[in-house]
């Protein structure tokens, strides 16, 4: 089967959601976790001190973390998803290519706006942190409708081409490539993204498909990303309590 290469409308008149009724949704949790990220990291550019120093060099390192969590996210599609598009759908290929490479662009000025503004002299602070403020915002306008197309398009159409099976042999091709480390601070940037039902199905996948020594790192790390209240509450779905 072929990705359908003609894709519905995007505008707000769509009434049908097909992300409601996929069988299997590999961008969902990440994406909540990215979203998360930008609006944090843009609700900080706009409320530090544009004069102290310490503030800027904290926010540096926000961006730091998110651009890190972007370009990796970015090149697990570029390795896994996108050879799976140049077989099945061309034109989503062009159009997710087409994004990589405009977001790319957008994240380089990011990062040297970061420079430049964590090393402002006097006089220019203010100036500096509001035109990073400005490209963060902008870069998550785009962003964000760049999630939405892979939502809403590419995910069902993967199912659609190469079904539950092949979609889930993808997602774990990429789990599998990802290092401990890496993966812990992704684990930490979704699940407090995530609601309950998001969390007790990915502990519960964890639980069922991992060594007991690895479910017991990923719920102890839940425990520190999350309230108390959230915690029992996944525990309870668990049947942990």
């Amino acid at each position: 089967m072929t990705i359908i290469d003609h894709h519905p409308s995007l505008s707000p008149e769509l009434t049908v959601d097909p992300t409601s009724a996929l069988a299997f949704d590999a961008l969902r949790n990440i994406h909540k976790g990215i979203r998360a990220e930008l609006f944090a990291v843009v609700g900080s550019a706009g409320n530090v001190d544009p004069g102290d120093r310490a503030g800027r060099a904290a926010l540096a390192a926000h961006v730091g973390d998110v651009v890190e969590l972007l370009v990796d996210h970015a090149g697990h599609e570029d390795a896994h998803v996108l050879p799976v598009l140049e077989a099945h759908g061309p034109s989503l290929l062009a159009r997710i290519s087409s994004d990589h490479a405009d977001l790319e662009g957008r994240l380089a000025r990011i990062v040297d706006r970061t420079a430049e503004m964590t090393d402002s002299p006097a006089g220019e602070q203010r100036a500096r942190v509001h035109n990073l403020y400005l490209d963060l915002a902008s870069y998550t306008g785009a962003y964000l409708g760049h999630q939405e197309f892979e939502e809403r398009v590419v995910m069902p159409s993967l199912l659609a081409a190469i079904g539950v099976d092949g979609a889930l042999d993808v997602h774990h091709s990429i789990v599998s490539s990802i290092p401990p480390p890496v993966m812990a601070k992704s684990l930490a940037v979704m699940i407090p993204a995530m609601n309950v039902e998001d969390r007790a199905e990915l502990l519960a996948g964890v639980q069922n498909d991992a060594r007991p020594e690895v479910f017991d790192g990923v719920w102890g790390l839940t425990r520190s990303v999350i309230t108390a209240a959230d915690f029992r509450a996944l525990a309870t779905r668990l049947g942990r309590n």
